[in-house]
């Protein structure tokens, strides 16, 4: 048990700080860690594009689905989305690429950014000299301090990283049941918009992430002026070579009338191509990758199922 009561002033600031240092980005990273399903998502993309609603109808929205972070809260955000400099418009991009477009998104992942290294040390300074007992010593405080730190600016990176890979993953999987979709629809009848409308609806069960791009396009391109430059956004939302082809179809159909239907069913091939060979790759990587768990733990084994019965027989001859 650890005895409070022996523990020197610095060691129980320590203690303060770390306690503190975690719930403050915790509660920050809440917003980001909190699942969404479908309905959630797709309204979310409707309050913060879609212009047909009246002020009161978005707040009433936003207050029954948890969307509102309050006027201070927004204001604080964007006080620190002004450290961010230069640097902005390349973090934003990541940001959307992950999923998280709110207006105060920048601001809330500036703010993780700075606090958690502090907290992150702080956390690495209590269970280095608290729980482990190590001298507080400069060097050992260097040491911890420092281990904090990096872990600290490294984990909201890591987080949008991999976030951004687990959107892409989910999109990839379900693109080209996408363009059938979408190629169906087209086939039928539908115009862009609404084919659109109706793929977002369909896929959702699917991929939520692309049926919430799907949605987000189909609302950029009702309102903006510019229609191809709601295709350029899905292309820069999601970052994908696959995307990039079939948006390049699409504004040809918008600018000059291309057949729409023979370039989607060429692409629908070209994607489900594209996901075999991601297969096999992933099938001729696996016996490499078994080698040293076979050494390890399966040849270890089977020497001693072989070789026991022999020592047996000569430890009782």
């Amino acid at each position: 048990m650890l005895n409070l009561s022996a523990l020197s002033p610095q060691m129980m600031a320590i203690i303060l700080l770390s306690v503190a240092g975690f719930l403050v980005v915790l509660g920050l990273a809440m917003p980001l860690l909190k699942k969404e399903n479908l309905q959630r998502r797709l309204a979310k993309v409707a309050i913060e594009h879609g212009g047909t609603q009246t002020m009161q109808q978005k707040k009433s929205l936003m207050t029954l689905l948890g969307l509102g972070g309050g006027k201070r809260a927004t204001q604080q955000a964007n006080v620190f989305a002004k450290l961010a400099g230069t640097q902005s418009t390349a973090i934003l991009k990541k940001l959307r690429m992950a999923g998280l477009r709110s207006s105060n998104a920048l601001g809330v992942y500036v703010m993780i950014s700075i606090l958690m290294p502090i907290a992150m040390a702080a956390v690495v300074l209590f269970y280095g000299v608290v729980i482990f007992e190590k001298e507080w010593t400069l060097q050992n405080i260097a040491m911890l301090g420092g281990g904090g730190l990096g872990l600290g600016l490294l984990l909201p990176r890591m987080y949008i990283s991999n976030r951004i890979t687990k959107r892409q993953e989910s999109i990839q999987r379900a693109w080209p049941d996408a363009l059938d979709l979408l190629l169906i629809c087209v086939e039928s009848g539908y115009g862009i918009d609404a084919a659109l409308i109706r793929l977002s609806e369909e896929i959702g069960m699917q991929s939520k992430e692309l049926a919430e791009e799907i949605s987000l396009t189909s609302l950029e391109l009702s309102y903006l002026q510019d229609r191809t430059q709601a295709l350029d956004n899905l292309v820069e939302r999601t970052g994908m070579d696959p995307v990039r082809q079939v948006v390049g179809s699409l504004k040809q159909t918008e600018k000059y009338g291309t057949d729409l239907g023979r370039a989607l069913r060429v692409h629908a091939q070209e994607s489900r191509d594209l996901r075999l060979e991601r297969a096999k790759e992933k099938a001729a990587a696996l016996p490499p990758k078994l080698t040293v768990p076979m050494i390890v733990f399966f040849l270890p084994i089977l020497f001693v199922i072989i070789i026991a019965p022999a020592i047996i027989q000569i430890i009782q001859g």
